[in-house]
């Protein structure tokens, strides 16, 4: 039911949805930069998986070379070479 209520405020004051209802925003920027925002924690990072917590679910990254370039409490900023992205309910 809340969900249902902030879609409509988002709707209605044209304000993007990941900010009212808290869902991650994911930008790629070709095949080496990955940005990722609001998201619950880091799972698991290694040079080639980024696992992170969600409210949708697991986000899975699969590739090599993975480097943080940019972290805060709800962002994280990735480049590497991706081959996969996932989302694990």
């Amino acid at each position: 039911m809340k969900k249902k209520i902030r879609n409509k405020i988002s709707d209605t004051l044209d304000l993007p949805k990941e900010v009212i209802v808290n869902v991650p925003s994911i930008s790629l920027i070709g095949d080496n930069e990955i940005e990722i925002e609001n998201h619950k924690g880091i799972i698991e990072y290694s040079l080639d998986i980024v696992r992170l917590n969600s409210s949708i679910g697991v986000i899975l990254i699969k590739g090599n070379n993975f480097l943080i370039r940019e972290i805060s409490e709800d962002a994280i900023k990735l480049i590497g070479n991706f081959k996969s992205l996932e989302i694990i309910k």
